[in-house]
């Protein structure tokens, strides 16, 4: 975690199957602040990871982690939910263990669009990395995505190539007014997908 995040009070763990629950896939700590306080993200954990051809790190070219707040049943009220994303150029990565480092401003897309968010990269950012963005929405209608600039800085680790084993950590720093949307957004996640 870089030395400008601080701790997070809780984690989730999510759990391959495969190894009978005994071993996490991954731990998410995820949480957004407005004024003081802050709302942890860490209820149903979830995740996708794409890669060309099942390649594992080596063509990773998408990850998304969200977490929910509050009750997570589809009649739910006071339900939020933040993700975050990053998308990569797969022939940038190399083949040994790497440290990409995340930094520009995102603006994100409009809640329910498809594509990528505009990402402008900043002195620093790793070649490897096209993208980086966070949102967090409200169950109560309307739902939308406040596209407002992100200052977005973090790092992929990735440590066992072409595994997928490694850790995320990101900030966005959002100018923020509405409920849902949070002034800054943490994410810690580490991750095992080479069970």
């Amino acid at each position: 975690m870089s030395s400008d995040m601080t701790p997070f009070a809780q984690s989730s763990r999510f759990f391959t199957p495969a190894c009978g629950g005994e071993d996490p896939i991954w731990n998410l700590t995820m949480r957004a602040r407005h004024g003081e306080a802050w709302k942890e993200f860490t209820a149903d954990p979830g995740s996708h990871v794409i890669t060309e051809d099942g390649a594992g790190s080596a063509g990773l070219k998408q990850m998304t982690v969200c977490g929910f707040h509050g009750q997570t049943g589809s009649d739910a009220d006071g339900t939020s939910q933040s993700c975050m994303e990053v998308r990569l150029d797969p022939l940038a990565l190399s083949t040994g263990p790497m440290t990409l480092t995340i930094a520009g401003t995102a603006i994100p897309l409009a809640y329910g669009s498809l594509g990528t968010a505009e990402f402008t990269a900043q002195e620093g950012n790793a070649p490897a990395i096209v993208s980086a963005w966070t949102w967090t929405v409200c169950d109560e209608a309307p739902q939308f995505i406040e596209q407002t600039p992100q200052q977005m800085r973090g790092e992929l680790v990735l440590d066992d190539p072409p595994k997928l084993r490694g850790r995320l950590s990101r900030r966005a720093d959002v100018p923020s007014e509405g409920p849902c949307q949070g002034e800054r957004i943490e994410a810690e996640l580490v991750f095992d997908l080479g069970h």
